[in-house]
């Protein structure tokens, strides 16, 4: 059973329930957990850190990308309104983009191009095809504001751009984007690292 660290203080409490049930894996049938496994061997040798980051980032980790992330945001003359978190990776660390970023405006959305009911990478990967859509709408009013929608990691690009998309059909003056992993740097506005991370601090990624 994998142990995990006690989020930090900054973490919003209205999320507990969101990241225990992410890195709830029990609902995962043993095949997938077989194939999950064999999914990720080769990419801890093979795989280039420039495509999978393999490190088993913790809360520590996470909150160096973000203040490192901040800096180049300033740089380029952002200072947003209001902070937007993609549910899941994208809402856990929103507060402290925020919060390091003197915003006070924190709200969360969803958008997914892949079901993530079963908490399985393999499933996931083979998911990854399908359009996206939005699956919560935006919990805080966004007209005419400046946005900086925040996501964890980003693959095709499928759900940032429709979370981009649907908080512009809202009326937002500027939306930006920020993520930790960019498998495409063409994708995001701001990004801390190429490609994309395995292990979070709120459990296995793909």
């Amino acid at each position: 059973m994998t142990t995990y660290e006690t989020p930090p203080a900054w973490f919003d409490p209205a999320l507990v329930k969101l990241l225990e049930k992410k890195r709830d894996r029990s609902g995962i049938h043993p095949f997938k957990r077989l194939l999950d496994w064999a999914v990720r061997q080769p990419l801890k040798v093979i795989v280039p850190r420039e495509v999978f980051n393999t490190h088993k980032h913790t809360w520590s980790d996470i909150e160096r990308l973000v203040q490192e992330g901040i800096e180049m945001i300033k740089l380029g003359n952002y200072q947003p309104d209001v902070v937007v978190g993609i549910k899941s990776g994208g809402a856990f660390i929103a507060n402290y983009v925020a919060s390091c970023l003197g915003v006070g405006i924190v709200g969360y959305m969803k958008a997914s191009h892949y079901s993530d009911k079963s908490g399985s990478i393999a499933t996931t990967v083979f998911q990854m095809g399908e359009a996206a859509v939005i699956k919560e709408s935006c919990t805080v009013e966004v007209l005419e504001k400046r946005v900086l929608l925040v996501d964890d990691q980003v693959a095709t690009g499928a759900s940032l751009q429709a979370a981009k998309q649907h908080l512009q059909d809202r009326g937002a003056g500027t939306v930006k984007t920020y993520c930790l992993f960019a498998k495409d740097p063409e994708l995001v506005d701001y990004f801390n690292n190429p490609g994309l991370g395995i292990y979070f601090p709120w459990g296995k990624d793909a």
